[in-house]
């Protein structure tokens, strides 16, 4: 979801849709220009059906390519409700108490997106976006790009792009990346919340 419409990257409340980030606020950032026509990824325009927030647009623009084969596999009422209901995201080497938003919608034909980030002192950054390919019991399964930035040095730097997942352990309240060390060796703690009622 590296391109997504305008209206969707303002929307109130989430500042990291509009600050500057590299992959969600991609129309702040300049255009490159593409050598030929093939170069341009093709788009496709998705209703949102369902959100976990009120202040969102009605549709989102995606790459065509990034959309997965197949539409979310729900096999946990449970987690469905705790990623609807979800209480933001944080990487610990920005802050572990001021977490930051994380917008999931369902989008037309049964494919369940996530936004999210968490902005920090000095540039921290942490950005989190694709699809939600799975969720089950205790865990979710994201095909996305996380992006972090500047966190816990300022010369830092990591972004990739796969499936990743995500589970509760240990009862806890709330998802952890469970690729802990995927960037540079360096022990990176991703989580996801959600109400410890859910649990």
């Amino acid at each position: 979801m590296r391109r997504l419409s305008r209206p969707c990257t303002i929307f109130a409340g989430f500042w990291f849709l509009a600050a500057g980030s590299a992959g969600l606020a991609h129309a702040e950032r300049p255009a490159q220009a593409a050598s030929s026509a093939s170069e341009i990824p093709s788009l496709s325009k998705l209703k949102v059906m369902r959100s976990s927030r009120e202040d969102v647009p009605d549709t989102i623009t995606v790459e065509t390519a990034e959309i997965p084969d197949q539409p979310t596999r729900l096999f946990d009422q449970l987690g469905m409700m705790r990623l609807m209901q979800n209480e933001g995201v944080t990487l610990q080497w920005i802050d572990w108490n001021k977490r930051g938003p994380v917008w999931v919608a369902v989008v037309e034909g049964g494919y369940w997106t996530l936004l999210g980030g968490q902005k920090g002192e000095g540039g921290a950054l942490l950005d989190l976006e694709g699809f939600i390919t799975e969720i089950g019991t205790d865990y979710f399964d994201f095909q996305g790009t996380i992006r972090m930035r500047g966190a816990p040095d300022a010369e830092r730097v990591c972004s990739d792009t796969r499936t990743w997942r995500f589970e509760v352990t240990q009862n806890r309240s709330y998802y952890r990346l469970r690729e802990f060390e995927w960037c540079d060796y360096l022990t990176d703690y991703i989580d996801v919340y959600f109400d410890p009622s859910l649990r």
